[in-house]
This record gives C-alpha cells, sequence and structure tokens, in this order.
C-alpha cells in the first residue's frame, strides 16, 4: 500500500506557503503522493469552505518544481464544466515537465450552480466525462489527433508535446454504482472519498466482474485525525463519510480492514486548520503507522 497526503488547496486558513510546506514534508518524510482539490466559482452561501480556493492544476504545476518525487494528483478535477482540451494541454505539460508524475482524478461533480457559472451543462455531465475520458487518451498519445464526439470535434490538428507517459493514470472519483460503472468502462482507478467500508468492499467487487485486464488501482481518500477524541466518521453534505481517526491502534485496524478490502494507495487529508498539528501528525502516521503498510 501507499499512502499519500492532501494538500488542501482550500479554505481561508491555507496559503502557497502552507501548501509548499505540506507538499516539502510529504516529500521528506516518504509519502508518495500529494494531491488538490477542484472548484472554481461556486455559489455564495455554498457550506463548504471551498469560497476561497487556489486553482487545482496551477497549484500542482507550483508543487511540481518544489519536489522531485511524489506523484502528483488531482482529487478530483470536475472535467465536464472544463475546457477538456485545454486541461489535457495543462496535464501533458506537467507530466513531460516533471518525467511522468501525474495523476489525474476525475468526477462529474455536484454543484449546478458552479456549472452555471461557468457556461457548463450539469445535466449531460456524466455523458460529457465518459467522452471526455475519451478524449484525453487520444490528446495524450498522438501528435497528429482527430476527433469525433458528441461535444468535441478535432480534425488533423496537432497536440505537442506529448506527456512523458502516454498512460497517465486517470482515477475516477464517486462513491456509487454510476462512479463504479465508469471506472470499470474508463478508468484506470477508483477513487472515492471517505466511503464506508462496506460500500468500498461492494464497489471493488462491482469493478474486479467488470473491468478489462489494465493495470488498476483502487485508492480512497480520507481525511484523517489522529487525535483520539475525534470520531471516526462525520456527515457532508448529507452523506455519512469515514474519517481515519481515534488512536494509532484505531487507525492501524481501519487500515487493515480497507486493504483486506482491496485498497492499495490511500491519500490522507491531515488536520490543515493548524499547520504545526498537521506537520507532527504526518510525521507520527510516517513513523508509527504506515510502515506495517508500505511495500
Amino acid at each position: 500500500m501507499q499512502f499519500g497526503v492532501g494538500l488542501e488547496n482550500y479554505g481561508r486558513h491555507n496559503s502557497f506557503d502552507v501548501i509548499c510546506r505540506v507538499a516539502l514534508a510529504a516529500e521528506e518524510l516518504g509519502y508518495a503522493s500529494v494531491w488538490t482539490t477542484d472548484h472554481v466559482i461556486v455559489p455564495k452561501g455554498t457550506p463548504e469552505p471551498y469560497e476561497h480556493i487556489l486553482e487545482s492544476v496551477v497549484t500542482l504545476a507550483m508543487v511540481s518544481t518544489l519536489t522531485r518525487r511524489v506523484r502528483l494528483g488531482t482529487s478530483v478535477i470536475v472535467l465536464p464544466m472544463r475546457n477538456p482540451v485545454l486541461f489535457a494541454k495543462q496535464i501533458a505539460t506537467i507530466d513531460a515537465a516533471t518525467g511522468g508524475r501525474m495523476i489525474v482524478g476525475l468526477g462529474v461533480g455536484r454543484h449546478e450552480g458552479e456549472f452555471k457559472n461557468l457556461s457548463a451543462n450539469f445535466r449531460n455531465r456524466g455523458r460529457r466525462l465518459d467522452e471526455d475520458i475519451t478524449l484525453l487518451r487520444a490528446l495524450w498519445s498522438n501528435e497528429i489527433v482527430s476527433f469525433h464526439g458528441q461535444y468535441t470535434q478535432i480534425t488533423d490538428s496537432l497536440f505537442a508535446p506529448l506527456p512523458a507517459r502516454k498512460e497517465i493514470p486517470i482515477w475516477i472519483g464517486g462513491g456509487g454504482e454510476p462512479a463504479w460503472k465508469r471506472a470499470a468502462m474508463f478508468g484506470d482507478g477508483w477513487h472515492p472519498n471517505g466511503v464506508p467500508l462496506d460500500i468500498f468492499a461492494e464497489g471493488v467487487k462491482y469493478i474486479c466482474d467488470r473491468k478489462s485486464s489494465r493495470p488498476f488501482t483502487f485508492a480512497p481518500r480520507f481525511s484523517i485525525n489522529m487525535n483520539p477524541s475525534v470520531p471516526p466518521t462525520f456527515e457532508q453534505r448529507g452523506v455519512l463519510r469515514r474519517r481515519l481517526s481515534g488512536t494509532d491502534d484505531d487507525i492501524r485496524v481501519a487500515l487493515r480492514e480497507y486493504a483486506r478490502a482491496g485498497a492499495e494507495h490511500i491519500p490522507l487529508f491531515f488536520p490543515m486548520d493548524d499547520l504545526s498539528i498537521a506537520l507532527k501528525q504526518m510525521e507520527r502516521f510516517r513513523r508509527d503507522i504506515a510502515p506495517e503498510f508500505v511495500s
């Protein structure tokens, strides 16, 4: 198993300085990856900390210049509200510059108002994402591209330079059956957020029964707080999510359960509202808990 660190590029407590310090600590401590989250312009009153957010891809580009080893991931980009060709170029540029360190997490999104703010269609976002994944792979594979889809048409056009790898991993976000189906059909990984163990195990089985033989990674993302007084679950937008919390033994037990269910790479989002606590917990987790699981 591998572990990553969420850079938490959202919330007014955060800044470029905080993100840089966390990314450097993740690299120095031996974590496998660092991750940013995606929102652009949410409606006022959105009950989440995304009213103040640093753009996901630009933030990773900045972090890429400070690090040399860690993988760089998006958790997750809401691609149906973006221009997919421009996004493909941004990711290809970072991947080429870093020698192939990108992991692309993608999702359909859930904020209709944000889609409207970006002149994007909320209603067709699932179909759009399916096509866009195929488009990304076409753009990343050939310098001369033709693509004729329902939403994007390209004829004999140049897309260069290509990424360092023609197969940048695409991990599909979402915790329910539509995400399982999309991951099995189009993805290189499944990347749900705080999914309970029974749902995770069910999703792993569903995907394994249907996916192709291409390499695939099960990579659930979790909030983590190594304070024993913090509860192991929390509600977000009406959905009950799992948090890794409690004593070190509590966290080990939870990780063993997810590992048995199929988890292979887990991005961890530490409590970044206090940077000193976050850095101490990152060090403690890597020293006291990770060695049992890291292969």
